[in-house]
């Protein structure tokens, strides 16, 4: 088990402080990520670092053929996952890094992928992008919501200040932990030229308050 995983195992009883601190903006930009797919009724979806599962309480008109695979590398983050939604959806749990993982190629309709890109080292951005577009099916999307640099000086201080000072210090320095992987993560646009360079289509890609990217690629099939 590598540090990363030990992180999000020992802070998970406290997770839910991520939302409070962002000031419910996590939330918000998480769900308007997700509901860019209309109609997730007949669909295999891959919630990719799902962690408790909070994209799931976005998915709109699912059904019972709405087959969900989790992958999350945290036991303590699965655990709470199943407790809460295996009673709502066809389930399937994949308990291990996304790099390891051996998910088949065209298998899946919609990824779903919220905050968890940043934490990916840039050496193997390539790989990741290369993967999601070999497993998403021939008419497949893949939605990715993630924080970023701010571009603006006084955003970045103020962000800067905001996370590592007053973050850190009401709610713990494990929380204040965000702004280190977000000060790397200028952009989503590498992995967005990526996703090109594998002849996939960019349906959107928006920058919100300079904090928060949301990209939206589909499978071309011009290319097919």
């Amino acid at each position: 088990m590598n540090e990363l995983q030990q992180y999000f195992d020992r802070i998970q009883p406290r997770y839910y402080i991520n939302e409070i601190a962002s000031l419910g903006f996590t939330r918000l930009f998480r769900k308007m990520a997700v509901q860019k797919v209309k109609s997730y009724e007949n669909k295999r979806v891959l919630d990719l670092m799902s962690g408790q599962g909070e994209n799931l309480k976005f998915l709109q008109k699912h059904n019972r053929n709405t087959e969900v695979v989790t992958l999350d590398f945290s036991s303590a983050m699965n655990l709470k996952l199943f407790s809460t939604f295996n009673s709502r959806f066809s389930l399937q749990q994949i308990q291990e890094d996304f790099f390891e993982s051996k998910i088949p190629e065209g298998s899946i309709d919609v990824i779903l992928c919220s905050y968890g890109t940043k934490t990916i080292d840039k050496e193997k951005m390539t790989v990741f992008a290369d993967r999601l577009s070999k497993i998403i099916n021939e008419k497949g999307e893949i939605i990715i919501v993630e924080f970023v640099k701010p571009e603006t000086p006084w955003r970045f201080k103020c962000t800067k200040w905001y996370i590592e000072v007053l973050v850190s210090t009401v709610f713990g320095k494990e929380f204040g932990t965000l702004f280190h992987y977000i000060n790397r993560n200028e952009s989503l646009n590498p992995l967005k030229n990526q996703f090109i360079d594998n002849k996939m289509s960019v349906i959107s890609h928006k920058r919100y308050l300079d904090l928060v990217e949301i990209l939206h690629i589909r499978k071309d099939s011009f290319f097919i």
